[in-house]
């Protein structure tokens, strides 16, 4: 039930789009190992490259790591807050922050921030959450409707997910 689609996907389009002259933006990009790990996490593509270095060696790195076990694009960048019993959460993408309160919190996880965006291997897109270990180092990709993290975090059920997907289709390019 995980949510994968063959697209075409331009990854230099998609990552201009993704932070879309916005230097605010929380930009962050990984390669993955074979786990579907980070092991550069805040890392290779993060330190050595920032929004106004975003050259052709950045796109060339992240080519090559695409075609291996793949790359994580975050899309969307949340955080949440709980004011008066009601739960919001804040969406940031692109160029803009999005206050989404879901009706029903029955599927829902409350966390503090979560990176929402997309696996890229060799064309095939996966949506999903880079995931902390707990460990506050190891971070890895889990798709959408896997057991690999918390059953509400992933699931396809939960409202916000829904609207994360949403938001992300619409981003890629």
């Amino acid at each position: 039930m995980e949510r994968s689609q063959e697209i075409n996907v331009n990854v230099k389009k998609t990552v201009e789009h993704s932070v879309a002259g916005n230097s605010e933006f929380h930009f962050y990009v990984d390669e993955l190992a074979a786990d579907n790990s980070m092991p550069t996490y805040i890392g290779k593509a993060d330190e050595k490259y920032t929004f106004d270095e975003m050259d052709e060696a950045f796109f060339e790195f992240l080519e090559r790591k695409s075609h291996q076990y793949g790359i994580f694009i975050r899309l969307v960048f949340s955080t949440s807050e709980v004011k008066d019993g009601k739960t919001s959460f804040i969406l940031e993408y692109e160029n803009r922050k999005e206050n989404f309160m879901p009706e029903n919190l029955d599927n829902v996880l409350v966390f503090e921030f979560a990176d929402f965006g997309i696996k890229v291997r060799d064309g095939e897109v996966t949506f999903g959450a880079s995931i902390d270990d707990g460990c506050g180092r190891g971070v890895h990709f889990a798709p959408f409707g896997s057991d690999a993290g918390n059953r509400e975090f992933l699931s396809l059920e939960n409202p916000l997910n829904k609207r994360v997907i949403e938001i992300m289709e619409g981003m890629i390019k």
